[in-house]
């Protein structure tokens, strides 16, 4: 476990490059959104609706995500949702899909619970104060059930866990929105890839919220105050991994 983890830790202090990473991560989207607006709420949104669709290929996944922010929310998200103006989008969406199996109608369900869920809200973050973060991602995983991203009960719940991450960790490439929250608090973003590179320090073995736990335990042995750089450290290995192969290494 040791040697797994001195990996981890040169390819978080030495390989990653946040412009890099940017140029192909979702969260690259996010960064295009602040571009256009500091409102905390539009970049809330932005990026749990981009966090939502991230499942798949990320070269699919970054201009689906473009597409959705800039081109039919305008770059300002709380107002399209405030507004209601999701009744009108995608309204040229090819087979009625907005991203593999995430159609339109299912697209308009979770954004009709986002605006009942921040009504009277400035924030997300105003709506999370004082719960944990086991309690928040109950509450988001219900906000977007429509879209099936998973339960604590059934899965790892990744997609929440890295919007979470996303929000609360201060560090390059996180946000760091989330004053109130800690890092420290943060869940291990779990799925079938991560699963896969860390099976050797894992006694569960699939992609479950028990597996999410364990890893995240073992991320904070090994830094509690900051377990999600090592997040960071294994997507940053696998694409230098991904890289290698491309370049026939």
């Amino acid at each position: 476990m040791n040697d797994f983890k001195e990996k981890l830790d040169k390819a978080y202090s030495e390989t990653f490059s946040i412009e890099r990473f940017k140029a192909v991560d979702p969260c690259g989207v996010v960064y295009q959104l602040m571009e256009h607006t500091d409102n905390q709420l539009d970049i809330e949104l932005g990026a749990l609706l981009v966090a939502m669709i991230t499942w798949g290929s990320r070269k699919v996944i970054y201009p689906t995500a473009l597409r959705m922010i800039r081109d039919e929310m305008h770059w300002h998200p709380a107002h399209f949702i405030r507004m209601g103006c999701y009744e009108m989008s995608y309204t040229t969406a090819k087979n009625d899909c907005v991203y593999r199996t995430l159609n339109v109608p299912t697209f308009k369900a979770v954004c009709r619970n986002l605006q009942w869920a921040i009504q009277g809200h400035e924030t997300l973050e105003e709506i999370f104060e004082g719960k944990s973060t086991k309690e928040v991602i109950a509450i988001i995983c219900n906000w977007l059930q429509p879209a099936k991203v998973g339960s604590m009960d059934k899965s790892a719940c990744k997609r929440i866990c890295m919007f979470i991450r996303w929000m609360t960790r201060t560090q390059s490439p996180d946000l760091g929105l989330w004053k109130s929250r800690s890092s420290k608090d943060l869940y291990a973003v779990m799925d079938v890839h991560v699963m896969q590179q860390t099976q050797s320090i894992l006694k569960n073995k699939r992609p479950t919220w028990k597996a999410c736990e364990e890893l995240t335990n073992i991320f904070k042995s090994w830094d509690a105050e900051d377990p999600l750089k090592y997040d960071i450290a294994l997507m940053t290995l696998a694409d230098e991994e991904a890289r290698k192969v491309q370049q026939g290494h």
